[in-house]
């Protein structure tokens, strides 16, 4: 029963935050929704197997989008140096926010990592990591920047 207590209410802010016409409403309202279920009553389980099947439907949903003018050699070089710039950045902040936060700098790595939740938690976990404080400092990320780049990319118009 917790299980749909906290899938309806992830559900319901989806769909009311993606026809309110929000940045990323779906995305964003479904973890508020089911993030708010969460704290509010007892947490609801994940379901085994829930992240492989949201990890696979996501690559599909991307790999749908590849194109060739996109795997250009002129493209690629760019790529790669925007991710080791954030990586480095990561690796920057993990260093100066492991006293404060009293955090090893290898779990605040994961944290702060440019990769998605899905891929950086259970990586974490694998590595020894904190897979719940990469949960929060993913999520925290993923939310504002889902409302806040589609208002910067309208400026930059």
């Amino acid at each position: 029963m917790d299980l749909l207590r906290a899938s309806l209410s992830g559900v319901f802010l989806g769909l009311l935050f993606h026809r309110l016409g929000l940045p990323g409403g779906a995305v964003v309202g479904a973890m508020l929704g089911t993030g708010l279920a969460q704290l509010l009553a007892s947490p609801a389980p994940t379901p085994r197997g829930l992240d492989l099947t949201v990890q696979l439907a996501a690559g599909v949903l991307v790999g749908l989008s590849f194109r060739k003018e996109l795997l250009s050699p002129k493209l690629l070089p760019y790529a790669l140096l925007a991710a080791l710039a954030f990586l480095a950045l990561a690796l920057l902040l993990a260093f100066l926010l492991a006293k404060p936060l009293g955090q090893p700098p290898k779990a605040l790595l994961f944290a702060l990592a440019p990769g998605g939740i899905t891929g950086m938690g259970p990586l974490s976990q694998a590595e020894g990591g904190s897979p719940a404080l990469v949960g929060v400092f993913h999520t925290v990320r993923v939310l504002a920047l889902f409302l806040l780049v589609p208002l910067l990319a309208r400026l930059l118009r």
